[in-house]
């Protein structure tokens, strides 16, 4: 073959490639028969571990599930006891840090404060409209075991000019 042929031969490889498919009689496994087939069984091995964990899980949930109940009701219980006061309260302690019960009950409460001072308004201010610009915040201080969620229920502002 001349160097004009080989030209050619290129010059038409380039334009028309040879198929993939065509390729693949030169392609080597890169894993044995007996390899593949271990990795099979062990692949339907784990599907198989798969599913038993799935169940595990499905019945451990169901068991946290009734567990929890129990704990909640044994905390309605502990707290109702403390309320009648009519038990060994160190016992129904005891039994509260072990099951990791916190022994707290919700008040509701209604708090009156009286607030007084100035306020320097602009001229022509609508004193209207002044409730928008005043908010108060409730909080109790880092020291107590108290945890509140308090919200402003109305402002009454009596302006005296």
């Amino acid at each position: 073959m001349d160097t004009t042929d080989e030209i050619i031969t290129i010059l038409d490889a380039s334009i028309n490639p040879t198929p993939v498919d065509a390729t693949v009689s030169h392609y080597t496994p890169k894993y044995s028969t007996d390899q593949i087939k271990q990795m099979e069984y062990d692949l339907g091995a784990i599907a198989k571990e798969n599913e038993r964990l799935k169940l595990d899980l499905g019945s451990l949930r169901r068991q946290l599930m009734e567990k929890s109940g129990y704990i909640e009701s044994a905390k309605d219980l502990i707290v109702e006891a403390f309320e009648i006061d009519d038990f060994d309260k160190d016992l129904f302690i005891a039994i509260a840090e072990t099951l990791d019960i916190e022994l707290t009950k919700e008040l509701s409460v209604t708090i009156n404060v009286s607030f007084s001072g100035t306020v320097t308004v602009p001229l022509g201010f609508d004193m209207d409209v002044i409730e928008r610009h005043i908010d108060f915040e409730a909080s109790t201080n880092s020291y107590t075991e108290l945890e509140c969620d308090l919200f402003t229920d109305s402002i009454d502002i009596n302006i005296n000019d």
